[in-house]
């Protein structure tokens, strides 16, 4: 005979309590997703407000590399420039939850390290700013490194090994690898410490809302954003620069501190330059404005 099977069907306890687990999982799941998010927006003890509200379907996030070239395009066509945009320049984008679809954006890039001086407290101007003169842009910086290291390799006994004693297997030989290889690394520590050591400067650029969703505070959250996040990344350096038209200068003071400054840092100067020719034309005045957060 057959031996009939055992079906084991669910009992309404079973049910009941499949349920109530399911409920927790998604209760737990919805809690963890609100603390991610809250731990987002947390950064070294500072909370990242949105003091200036949005509209419903419009969100703020960090820009991607994807997002670059499009930006660049409409800076271009805009008369404004398109140059040195990038998603590592803490870009922030303003998106269209509906459509996807990017509708400002704003972002904070170096101009620039501070120059080696003797006397340290000209990298202050004692209001926690730097002096305006002698920046020096990483690759300068580099090249300072280089050069001592150069000195340094010239002034080493250690002579590279001729002949049979440039053989690999040598002791001479595996001296004198081991002497360039700790250079080599000995330059990296260098570099990494003028780096570290030495205050930036930052501009404060590309901020730009489509026409359609201007006077909706998208342009002021997008700065309110960028400019926070900046202090809570722990940058050296808190002065910010910016090139606006004369007639919004009072925007960016009443909102956010900045002032009319004359002592333009010399890595603005070109662009500087060419927006005056450009907003000239227009019958518009490109000045350059400061603030220290």
């Amino acid at each position: 005979s057959k031996t009939p099977l055992l079906i084991l069907r669910p009992s309404p306890m079973m049910h009941s309590n499949r349920s109530h687990a399911l409920r927790y999982c998604r209760s737990i799941f919805f809690s963890l997703t609100i603390l991610i998010e809250l731990l987002a927006v947390i950064n070294n003890g500072i909370i990242l407000i949105n003091a200036f509200p949005l509209p419903q379907q419009i969100r703020i996030r960090s820009g991607f590399p994807d997002d670059e070239i499009a930006i660049a395009l409409v800076m271009a066509k805009e008369l404004m420039n398109p140059l040195g945009i990038s998603h590592k320049n803490n870009l922030l984008i303003a998106e269209d939850t509906r459509t996807g679809k990017r509708v400002g954006w704003a972002q904070i890039r170096s101009l620039g390290y501070a120059g080696v001086t003797t006397d340290p407290s000209k990298f202050d101007d004692g209001n926690n700013s730097i002096i305006r003169r002698d920046l020096q842009s990483k690759l300068s910086i580099e090249e300072d490194v280089d050069e001592e290291m150069w000195q340094e390799f010239e002034d080493d006994l250690t002579d590279f090994p001729n002949g049979l004693a440039s053989l690999p297997w040598t002791k001479e030989y595996r001296e004198a690898s081991q002497a360039a290889t700790d250079r080599l690394q000995r330059r990296e520590r260098i570099l990494e410490l003028e780096l570290a050591a030495r205050p930036q400067l930052w501009e404060l650029s590309s901020v730009y809302v489509m026409p359609e969703w201007r006077r909706m505070g998208i342009g002021s959250a997008l700065v309110d954003q960028v400019l926070k996040r900046h202090v809570t990344t722990k940058q050296r350096g808190r002065d910010v620069y910016a090139l606006t038209l004369g007639s919004t200068i009072s925007w960016y003071e009443t909102q956010f501190g900045f002032a009319k400054e004359d002592q333009v840092p010399n890595a603005m100067a070109v662009e500087l330059n060419v927006g005056k020719a450009i907003t000239n034309i227009m019958g518009e005045e490109l000045v350059c404005i400061r603030t220290t957060i």
